[in-house]
């Protein structure tokens, strides 16, 4: 086994889930989210002999990651997964909201958000420190402190709207 074909397993093997999560988290749709999993390891392999090692892997495939993410939507942006349209919710006033239905709540506001706030929440979602989304955005950290809050708050409104 060549030297690239053990590095790539162990990327693979060590980032596979997470990468996942956020094509799930883009697509709401288990296919679509393996397909472009399967899509963004198509570009590791092809660019791991050029990987100049100026950052960590974690946050060059994370780039790969959300780039392809944000090609894929830009392609089907008129056919955007609305999460409303997938879940409809017949909660009576009385009713208290499970996690489950809290969480697709927040999702359907997420989804309302502008692709980069989507890319910013979603890597504080899975706990990316601040520094590295800043690397990977190619902004401060201090500037992505001040987006995450920016988010929270209009994620807040939106909750809002929708009680």
């Amino acid at each position: 086994m060549s030297n690239k074909q053990k590095i790539f397993n162990v990327l693979f093997s060590e980032y596979k889930d997470w990468v996942y999560r956020l094509c799930y988290a883009y697509t709401r749709n288990e296919v679509q989210a393996e397909d472009l999993v399967q899509e963004c390891f198509s570009k590791v392999w092809i660019h791991l002999d050029s990987f100049q090692h100026r950052s960590n892997y974690s946050t060059w495939i994370y780039r790969i990651a959300v780039n392809t993410c944000l090609m894929q939507l830009r392609q089907e942006k008129n056919n955007l997964v609305v999460y409303s349209d997938q879940l409809k919710e017949n909660i009576s006033e009385d009713d208290t909201p499970s996690i489950e239905e809290q969480s697709t709540k927040l999702y359907k506001a997420i989804a309302r958000l502008p692709e980069i706030d989507r890319i910013i929440i979603s890597m504080v979602l899975e706990n990316v420190p601040q520094k590295q989304i800043g690397e990977v955005l190619g902004i401060t950290e201090n500037n992505v402190n001040i987006k995450v809050h920016r988010i929270k708050k209009q994620l807040q409104l939106l909750l809002l709207k929708e009680q």
